[in-house]
């Protein structure tokens, strides 16, 4: 079996691609206000800054870097207050707990990156709780074979998008920048 590390520079043209998009259009101003979650070495938002005006940038990460909060970005992100614009969630799992959070607690429009990795094979996977409990599988958790984790990876995408409905938020624009390997990189603005 190979083992895959992945960095915050893997698939960073599509990344930035799909950032510079949303910023052009919802952000051209320079109001930016970012919340970058998932920092690591902070090499898309140190080049997009150079190239556009950002009003403001913070970072945090779980692993431990001189300078920087070591926090977990979806317990900041569940407290009600915070002012940012601009979410990105480049996680190399499930971004579903930073959604929820965002959905509930955003103080206007914002927009938002996901990163959504999932090792998918035809005979392994694994669904984060928060995307079984979208698609109202909460019960069958435990029993779902492994396989069927990696098949409905694609609905449970959807399922989670579409709770922002629930929340009583509206997506006018949701993007998906070319998929590589085992992740998925959308934009979301959401009203």
């Amino acid at each position: 079996m190979v083992k895959h590390t992945s960095t915050d520079n893997s698939y960073i043209a599509s990344k930035l691609a799909l950032r510079r998009h949303f910023l052009r259009k919802y952000h051209a101003g320079g109001d930016a206000r970012v919340f970058d979650c998932c920092q690591a070495k902070g090499i898309i938002w140190t080049k997009l800054r150079r190239e556009m005006a950002i009003a403001s940038y913070w970072g945090v990460d779980l692993k431990p870097k001189k300078g920087r909060l070591k926090i977990d970005s979806s317990r900041v992100l569940a407290q009600p207050g915070w002012t940012d614009n601009v979410i990105d969630v480049d996680v190399y799992g499930s971004p579903w707990s930073h959604w929820n959070a965002v959905l509930e607690h955003a103080p206007g429009p914002v927009t938002i990156f996901l990163t959504i990795g999932q090792h998918r094979s035809s005979v392994g996977g694994s669904l984060s709780k928060g995307a079984i409990a979208a698609m109202g599988l909460t019960g069958l958790a435990k029993v779902l074979p492994r396989g069927m984790h990696a098949r409905l990876a694609d609905l449970s995408v959807k399922h989670c998008l579409a709770t922002a409905a629930e929340m009583g938020r509206t997506i006018i624009d949701a993007i998906e920048a070319f998929p590589h390997g085992n992740a998925r990189y959308i934009g979301v603005r959401l009203c």
